[in-house]
């Protein structure tokens, strides 16, 4: 239930519907305590003289006006967003889009507009037109005067809000804070060692079968734990978070006693799947996100390869609160110790793969961006606690010399990018990883 909950919560936060619907709301809320003011003439003696005063026939202008400019702003504002948008992925990446929508400034600038829009709109009905019935809401109209200056002021801000939101800086931080906060949950800050990996415990007695294809957004793991725990099972799940799963394929392998139908369909249903993937707990698609805009900057089209090189260097920053962190525990057990659920995540080096083969696949051929891959390596070195993060950067230092060897045509750039090679081997060497002076192929003389 959680799980769906979540999902929900997701999608609405991540949508130009949800807030701008409840400030929308609040409006209407503002409209209805204004109009019993008015109606029950609470704003009187000094207060009075600070209200709308005027006639029925100049109180209908000023809201057919107020009205109508907001019409317009909320149309120029939502114009600018899509040419903004369509400018930005086609230079960044379309896996940008679902970070634009989550951005609450965009979101609370149009809601503002449409609550504004809507509270003048019930304000004008209420103007008395006919002779019989000359009722002016003094406080409904200055108070939507005010809305709309502070609308007006509000468009200022959009507009430097939209210059700042995709400069390239803006966006990496963007989505290089996403993936901080996906591994701050992923990989808590907690004191104690790293956490028991999970033991191989064979086949199983029976498989969680997926009636629907997608991706994993989301897995109930206190309802699955509930599950495991009341039937005396053990459930291994054989998918993660961002993993695509067909129709029909194994979600998780039980251990123990079989579950009937119905146990086994509600366990099932515990696994999100959905159109798309989310950065909350998908820490490969969150760091694939930063890859794909060092990607497209080294691309011929942008040619752009200061901007991987910012790439990397937010990579880098972000690798290095991971590795600083203890392992999580890939098995949750029940309060009596015993283990009920297995859950894997993306390790370092599985993560260090997906950032560094793409960028240093397409950019062989960039001096720059192979040195400051070389350089991050080196300083992530120091920082790591555990052998096999150190075999993983010692690998990638490797790899990234036999791509400069293959990339590069000058005989000063390789150069170069050997100094920094040498540079990273002696911090790699600093904590234990002795490196040859060349890649073990020796394929460089």
């Amino acid at each position: 239930m959680r799980a769906r909950v979540y999902e929900f919560w997701e999608l609405a936060r991540s949508s130009f519907w949800f807030l701008p619907s409840l400030m929308m709301l609040v409006g209407l809320a503002l409209f209805a305590v204004t109009l019993t003011i008015d109606e029950l003439h609470l704003a009187g003696g000094v207060l009075h003289t600070l209200f709308y005063s005027g006639g029925t026939t100049n109180a209908a202008n000023l809201l057919q006006t107020l009205t109508g400019a907001m019409v317009a702003i909320a149309t120029v504002v939502f114009s600018t967003m899509m040419v903004v948008l369509t400018l930005a992925t086609s230079q960044f990446g379309h896996r940008l889009i679902r970070s634009f929508m989550r951005d609450r400034a965009n979101q609370a600038v149009l809601g503002i507009f449409l609550a504004t829009f809507v509270y003048c709109m019930l304000v004008f009905h209420m103007v008395g037109n006919d002779p019989k019935n000359q009722f002016v809401p003094g406080v409904s109209l200055s108070v939507g005067f005010v809305l709309a200056l502070f609308s007006t002021c509000t468009l200022i801000y959009f507009t430097h809000h939209m210059a700042q939101l995709f400069a390239a800086p803006e966006v990496l931080e963007t989505v290089g804070v996403e993936f901080d906060q996906a591994i701050d949950r992923m990989y808590p800050d907690r004191e104690g060692d790293d956490g028991a990996a999970a033991p191989e415990l064979g086949h199983g007695t029976q498989d969680l079968i997926a009636h629907d294809g997608g991706y994993v957004q989301a897995i109930g793991i206190e309802a699955l734990l509930e599950i495991a725990e009341s039937q005396g099972i053990v459930i291994e799940s054989r998918v993660s978070y961002g993993d695509y799963v067909l129709p029909g394929s194994v979600l998780a392998r039980l251990h123990g006693a079989e579950l009937d139908d119905e146990t086994a369909r509600h366990a099932a249903r515990e696994y999100i799947l959905g159109r798309s993937r989310m950065t909350d707990h998908d820490l490969l698609f969150a760091v694939n996100q930063m890859a794909e805009i060092g990607v497209r900057a080294l691309s011929p089209a942008l040619n752009n390869p200061f901007t991987a090189l910012d790439c990397v260097n937010r990579i880098g920053r972000s690798l290095a609160v991971l590795i600083t962190r203890p392992i999580p525990p890939e098995v949750v057990t029940d309060d009596a110790g015993d283990m009920r659920l297995i859950v894997r995540v993306p390790n370092f080096h599985q993560l260090l793969d997906a950032a560094f083969m793409p960028i240093r696949n397409y950019g062989r051929t960039s001096v720059i961006t192979m040195r400051e891959m070389l350089r991050v390596i080196g300083k992530l070195a120091p920082l790591t606690r555990r052998d096999m993060e150190r075999r993983a950067l010692a690998r990638h230092a490797e790899t990234i010399l036999e791509a400069a060897r293959n990339g590069l045509s000058e005989r000063t750039d390789l150069a170069h990018i050997r100094s920094c090679f040498f540079d990273t081997r002696r911090a790699l060497g600093d904590v234990g990883i002795i490196l040859p002076e060349e890649p073990d192929n020796q394929r460089y003389d």
